[in-house]
């Protein structure tokens, strides 16, 4: 039996579309590291490029992205991970990645959470909001104006952070203005691509660990509950994260109510069965900026939780339903 045998036996019966691409993902890329593998990612201009490694060496499968997790999911299917009845569904739900060179276009080199953030901001400040909503096996992101009028709907895409970022590109004054707005920010994705670093991932202790090289050598390594997560904390180590977001990004696991890396379990995985119940219970999600990205979940018009979270709103709506009494009273996550 090979590799991706192995994988995929590993993995009958343990793939549902409730968990979503993100859930998906992580959960690949835990069975392919029990038996060696790892998934290793390269930022360039037009977004990011992966590929899926073996126990010894080999290319597995290649992909590409608009950041790191959507580019492993992308190798994960090329390589052959998946029943045949799941790939399409799986490549269905990655869409965006139609728009992968306009949303490089107005920020590129993989960096999603700075023109995301950017985008929360000007919406927000337009009295407007950011609904996420789960559509296959992704998620879809809408901009609504303060008339409740969408203003434009988004790919199916791999998650919220990756979803806001493809949706950009279908406001067209947005995006013209998010352009100019961040000619001249750092963007640590270009940095990385000159000096030719590497992404490595893979599960160690219920964990991702990423580690960055470069020419061969670790020079940052993280362990986080996620891929993107353990990505920028990964850079805050290897001293080439913006100040602004290396000090956030570091801090936030000391305020998280959920420690699901202590759990074992993912972000994606549990974020997207979250969304799931607040859609089952008639409940909706606007996603802004505040300090951190910040989502808010909504029944009839009424508040009911409000949460925090990192480089996507899926940690910011699980710090709600941990924190919000209203909220936790209102949902229950039902796992088979």
């Amino acid at each position: 039996m090979d590799f991706v045998e192995r994988v995929r036996k590993n993995l009958e019966g343990n793939l549902r579309i409730e968990d979503g691409n993100c859930g998906t993902t992580h959960k690949v890329l835990k069975e392919l590291s029990k038996f060696g593998g790892k998934a290793v990612t390269w930022e360039r201009p037009d977004g990011v490029r992966s590929a899926i490694i073996d126990n010894e060496g080999n290319t597995i499968g290649e992909g590409e992205g608009i950041t790191w997790p959507p580019a492993i999911l992308f190798a994960m299917v090329e390589g052959g991970f998946f029943p045949e009845k799941i790939e399409p569904e799986l490549l269905k739900s990655l869409e965006c990645i139609i728009d992968m060179e306009k949303v490089a276009d107005i920020y590129g080199y993989g960096r999603v959470v700075t023109p995301v953030a950017a985008a929360y901001n000007e919406v927000w400040k337009n009295g407007g909001k950011v609904a996420i909503r789960r559509n296959s096996w992704g998620v879809e992101v809408a901009f609504i104006d303060k008339n409740d009028k969408e203003i434009a709907i988004g790919p199916i895409s791999y998650c919220p952070t990756c979803g806001t970022a493809a949706t950009i590109p279908r406001a067209p004054e947005l995006a013209a203005k998010l352009k100019i707005e961040l000619s001249d920010k750092r963007n640590t994705g270009k940095e990385k691509f000159e000096r030719k670093m590497e992404n490595w991932f893979y599960y160690r202790n219920d964990r991702v660990l990423c580690e960055i090289k470069e020419k061969g050598q670790v020079i940052g390594r993280a362990s986080r509950c996620c891929i993107a997560y353990a990505g920028v904390v990964a850079e805050v180590h290897a001293g080439i994260a913006g100040q602004k977001w290396g000090a956030l990004f570091k801090e936030y696991c000391k305020v998280c109510p959920v420690k699901l890396c202590q759990k074992g379990k993912n972000t994606g995985e549990e974020g997207n069965n979250l969304i799931t119940a607040l859609e089952n219970n008639n409940m909706t999600t606007d996603v802004g900026m505040n300090t951190y990205i910040t989502a808010k979940v909504k029944k009839d018009g009424k508040l009911v939780g409000k949460g925090i979270g990192t480089v996507c709103a899926f940690s910011s709506l699980m710090y709600a339903a941990a924190k919000c009494i209203e909220l936790k009273s209102e949902i229950e996550v039902v796992r088979e």
